[in-house]
C-alpha cells in the first residue's frame, strides 16, 4: 500500500469536505483564500521508518481559515475547529476514516496551533490554525 502525495491530499480533503461542506476546501494550498476555507501543505517526509522502503511517515499541515470579521464571533467558529469533541472538530473529520479508503497505513492529527491572524496578498485579513497531521504510508 503506496499512496501517491495527490491521492492522500485527496483523501484528506474528502474526510474534511464531509464535515465542511459549507466553506472552501482544497487538497491543495490556497493562493489566495477566501476564508472560510480550509486546505492541506504537505510539510515533509521521514523516508524508510521500517525495513528499506517498508513505511516512509509523511506530515501535513491542514490549515483552518476564517475570516477576521469579528474578534469574537470568528474565533468561537475556530473553538469548534479545535475542540476535539466539537462535531465541527477537523481533528474527528480527519480520523473519521484513518486509511483513506485503505491507501495509506494509518493517520492521525498529531497537534494544532495556536491562533494566528493572517494576512494574505490578496483577500481580507483571517485567523488561522494550523493542524498537524501524520500519515503513515
Amino acid at each position: 500500500m503506496t499512496a501517491t502525495i495527490a491521492e492522500i491530499r485527496e483523501g484528506l480533503a474528502a474526510n474534511l469536505q464531509a464535515v465542511f461542506s459549507d466553506r472552501q476546501v482544497s487538497a491543495y494550498m490556497l493562493a489566495a483564500p477566501s476564508p472560510p476555507a480550509i486546505d492541506i501543505i504537505p510539510d515533509g517526509i521521514t523516508y524508510d521508518t521500517a525495513m528499506q522502503r517498508g513505511l516512509d511517515e509523511l506530515h501535513f499541515i491542514i490549515r483552518a481559515l476564517v475570516p477576521a470579521t469579528s474578534d469574537i464571533g470568528q474565533q468561537q467558529n475556530l473553538d469548534l475547529m479545535f475542540d476535539p469533541h466539537s462535531p465541527t472538530s477537523v481533528k474527528a473529520a480527519v480520523e473519521a476514516d484513518r486509511t483513506l479508503g485503505g491507501i495509506v497505513s494509518s493517520l492521525r492529527v498529531e497537534d494544532v496551533s495556536a491562533y494566528k491572524y493572517a494576512v494574505p496578498e490578496s483577500g481580507p485579513p483571517a485567523f488561522a490554525v494550523e493542524f498537524s497531521v501524520l500519515v503513515l504510508n
